[in-house]
Order: C-alpha cells, then sequence, then structure tokens
C-alpha cells in the first residue's frame, strides 16, 4: 500500500513524496552492500544537493533524503550520524566518532572519508568536488572559506580544517571556539552526501529514498537499510502548503 505527502514548493514545484508503507523499490543493506532493486528507477536524475539548496520548502525536502553529523529535534541539538563527540578544553578540537553500518542510499558505506570529503568541498574553492555552488550557508555559519584573509590578516573563517583519525572518527579544527557548532552543523546545509553523488543522483542517509521524478514531482519511499529501524517510517502524512 502507498500513502502520499505533498509539499508545494512555491508556485513552480509540487513534490509528491510517494512513502510505501511495506517495502518495494531498491534496498541497500546496513553493511553497505547493495541489494537488487526492484525497479528501474535510480537516484540519477536528482539534482538536489543539500549545501545549496536555498528556501525552507527545498530544505525541508532535504530532511527526508539527507542527515548530518547532528540534528535538532524538539528544538534541541542531538548527534545524528555521529554517535559521540568529544570536545578539547580550550574548544578549537572537535572529534566526532560516527555510527557504524550506516548505509548511503547509493550502496556506499558512511566513514570518514565521506565525512572529511563533505567538508572539504564545502570549505576548500580549489576542492576537485567542489561543482559551481556558492555555498551561501557555509559563510554564513562559519565566515567563508580556506585561504580567505580579513584586513587584519587573519581567517575569515573559524572552521581550521578536518582531518581522517580512522575509518569512523573525524577531527574537526577551529581557529576560534565556537559554543554554537553543533548546533550550526544540523543546518540541512551541512548534510553528509555520499561522495559518489556529488555530481547528482541520492547520496543521503535518511529515513527516505529517492525513486522517480518526472520534472515536477519527486517520488520518494523509506529506506529500507535506515541505520535507525525503530524509525523508518510507515504510514504518510499531509503536509499543508505554505
Amino acid at each position: 500500500m502507498r500513502y502520499k505527502i505533498r509539499v508545494w514548493l512555491g508556485v513552480w514545484l509540487a513534490v509528491v513524496l510517494i512513502l510505501a508503507a511495506c517495502g518495494g523499490g531498491e534496498n541497500t543493506t546496513g553493511d553497505g552492500s547493495e541489494a537488487t532493486p526492484s525497479s528501474g528507477a535510480s537516484g540519477a536524475d536528482l539534482a538536489l544537493d543539500p549545501a545549496n539548496a536555498s528556501g525552507e520548502n527545498a530544505r525541508a525536502v532535504i530532511g527526508y533524503l539527507y542527515e548530518g553529523l547532528s540534528r535538532i529535534q524538539d528544538d534541541i541539538v542531538n548527534l545524528a550520524l555521529a554517535e559521540n563527540v568529544t570536545v578539547s578544553e580550550d574548544g578549537l578540537d572537535y572529534i566526532f566518532t560516527l555510527r557504524s553500518g550506516v548505509a548511503f542510499h547509493d550502496g556506499s558505506t558512511l566513514n570518514a572519508d565521506a565525512v572529511v570529503a563533505n567538508f572539504n568541498r564545502w570549505f576548500d574553492p580549489n576542492d576537485p568536488n567542489r561543482g559551481s555552488g556558492e555555498f551561501a550557508a557555509w559563510v554564513e555559519n562559519f565566515g567563508g572559506f580556506k585561504g580567505e584573509l580579513k584586513e587584519d590578516g587573519k581567517p575569515k573563517s573559524h572552521f581550521d580544517g578536518i582531518e581522517k583519525v580512522d575509518d569512523l572518527t573525524v577531527l574537526l579544527h577551529l581557529n576560534a571556539p565556537d559554543p554554537d557548532l553543533l548546533k550550526k552543523l544540523s543546518d540541512p546545509a551541512f548534510s553528509i552526501v555520499s561522495p559518489r553523488a556529488f555530481g547528482g543522483g541520492d547520496g543521503g542517509t535518511g529515513p527516505y529514498k529517492f525513486v522517480s521524478s518526472d520534472g515536477t514531482t519527486l517520488t520518494l519511499e523509506p529506506f529500507a537499510g535506515y541505520w535507525d529501524p525503530a524509525a523508518i517510517p510507515g504510514e504518510g502524512m499531509q503536509i499543508p502548503a505554505p
């Protein structure tokens, strides 16, 4: 049985989310391996880049497909793809431990390399995965990009870089303490996308996955490989038009 969620994106786009209450579509297992799809649909024509999406409605759609290291639930900042974070005494280093067994919709597995690739794409204008977006949310939250300096010669960005510690651990460096860092990282713009999908396609880890698009509607369904089985969606609901 299928249920519908309608989200009207202004006057030019109506997104219909077809939420399968019982199976169907492409499956991805928890270990990152890809199961055989039950239809010919893929995420190849999905061109929704969380890092450059604008407008509340577009950002709401991102919430179905993608997740970040942290998220806001009931006005409280909680961890999402990260299961633990340790902050240094000076507030400049954040060590994030990632959840194990988290699968992207494209069949790849969440790991430190994927997280580092996303942060480098946001921060570094010369990153090969950058693309043509403006990354306005990054500037708004972190002040600037790699290599940009203020008049006093100090970096514009208070983000200094990120490095891989091991397969499920990353170390994020700041130039100055930021008590709102976890809140900022809960912004949908900082959703972690599979590096395979930087050029387009569904590279999310969220509870819904892309099925198809006809240019005016998106068809999504519950992601059977979602890392939190208890949260896999069931029946649909109606979202009022803004």
